[in-house]
């Protein structure tokens, strides 16, 4: 990798001024955009599990397989996606918004398939494996261009802070929202197989809405000064200059991990543990307001103090909040919920600051390597989302199959167990490695600063 005294002559790569404000209507528009990316993922990590072995017969330890190696393997593609989406042409739109726009209907048509395929075509294991595929390489060509928008839409970081918050806050509230209305709406629609699949397209249909309202309201301010801004080569020295990549990498694999097996565990803990299904829509309820929370005072937190201290904190009070549960074994359906609210202020704070962390990323390899990678460190984030999604998921349903759940019946000692370690030690465990992770990373808010005077000294002599 170049260092920042001599950078390559073919791309002396720096951006744009990018002080415009940034417009409310742009504002909702990237709430919109994320609210209909959030939509489709949660349903999946949430109630795709239990989909597959409650509605569709999949055994519980077939399904983890496949949620572990279909999304690492998915997974292993995005750098090369991120690379692709950087070089495509620019549009009148930008980069990104086009890209997005298109993403988001190849996305929400393989959604709907992933449930409606393996419920109506045989062999039902082989169907979910296509279709688990086909969605995660989907879903990449409209996560990446949005993930990507972050830096592209301001360069303040104050704004950057402000758009982290609302990307925070509405992936938070879109969680909350589905888990909150997906088994009423189901059970609403006649329950069974067919209920599922109803319910998935009309959430189809609902993402790619809100998809192409973000597509056309937003605004990309920072732009590279040449078309080609690096070459494939690069990526291995962009991953290898500084420890930042590969360490923020392997906490958002070990976080997103938590967060997919805190997630997926949810119907089978209030269903089978605490014997309460219909508080799987009230703990979604009781961890809005937390994870609102978290998500609007962490990026505002870390923009006065720096975002890696804060973000450590965030990972310690979700471990409080998730790790309690162990520790409150058959206390009832109230405690419980009072441990997940803590969790949701913690989960809150982490997700929002991992945006700004993103952003703040992409700035700090301008610096160091000559050239701006919005697309390759999405894709590098979205990989580590899929990885971390696949683990979570795997390790609950492996949990669960070890322990002897049994779909639909009343469950034994050893798998009640079982659904409580699935619950929650196996979250608690990933977030405690996440952060151990993480306090390695060196982009402190010293350095944050120092980047941002460099860039601005390179525009200068623009």
């Amino acid at each position: 990798m170049r260092t920042p005294a001599s950078p390559p002559e073919r791309s002396t790569m720096t951006t744009a001024p990018a002080v415009e404000a940034v417009r409310v209507s742009e504002k909702l528009g990237y709430l919109a955009a994320n609210f209909g990316n959030i939509i489709l993922s949660t349903v999946i990590g949430s109630f795709l599990l239990i989909y597959l072995t409650d509605q569709v017969g999949l055994g519980a330890a077939a399904v983890g397989t496949l949620l572990l190696v279909a999304r690492i393997v998915d997974g292993a593609t995005d750098p090369i996606a991120g690379f692709v989406i950087d070089h495509l042409p620019r549009t009148r739109w930008g980069r990104f918004r086009s890209y997005l726009l298109i993403g988001g209907g190849i996305g929400a048509i393989a959604f709907a398939a992933l449930f409606v395929v393996p419920g109506m075509a045989g062999p039902a294991l082989v169907a979910a494996w296509i279709t688990y595929l086909i969605w995660g390489l989907a879903f990449d060509l409209m996560d990446i261009p949005l993930n990507a928008l972050l830096p592209a839409m301001s360069g303040s970081p104050r704004t950057r802070g402000q758009l982290a918050a609302i990307k925070g806050a509405t992936y938070l509230g879109g969680t909350v929202v589905v888990i909150a209305v997906t088994l009423p709406v189901v059970t609403l629609l006649g329950g069974g197989a067919l209920a599922w699949q109803v319910y998935a397209v009309i959430v189809a249909l609902v993402s790619f809405a809100l998809t192409a309202t973000g597509a056309l309201l937003v605004r990309e301010r920072v732009v590279p000064s040449t078309p080609a801004p690096y070459h494939f080569s690069d990526m291995r020295a962009l991953f290898l200059s500084s420890r930042a990549v590969p360490v923020l990498l392997t906490s958002k694999v070990a976080t997103s991990a938590a967060n997919a097996a805190l997630m997926a565990g949810i119907p089978f803990f209030f269903t089978y543990y605490v014997g309460e299904a219909g508080l799987v829509s009230a703990v979604a309820l009781v961890m809005a307001a937390p994870m609102l929370a978290g998500s609007l005072v962490g990026p505002s937190l870390g923009h006065r103090v720096g975002f890696k201290p804060v973000y450590l904190l965030s990972l310690i009070v979700a471990v409080l909040g998730i790790g309690s549960i162990l520790l409150l074994p058959d206390r009832g359906g109230a405690v419980y919920l009072l441990c997940f609210a803590i969790t949701g202020l913690g989960f809150g704070g982490a997700v929002a600051l991992n945006y700004a962390l993103l952003a703040e990323l992409t700035d700090f390899v301008e610096v160091k390597g000559g050239f701006r990678t919005e697309g390759t460190l999405a894709a590098i984030g979205s990989f580590a989302a899929k990885a971390g999604a696949g683990i979570g998921g795997a390790l609950v349903a492996y949990v669960l199959a070890l322990t002897g759940y049994v779909p639909g019946t009343e469950q034994t000692s050893a798998a009640r167990s079982g659904i409580a370690l699935a619950q929650a030690g196996v979250p608690a465990s990933l977030v405690l490695i996440g952060g151990l992770v993480f306090l390695s990373y060196p982009i402190t808010k010293r350095v944050a600063e120092q980047t941002r005077t460099a860039l601005a000294a390179k525009e200068e002599l623009r």
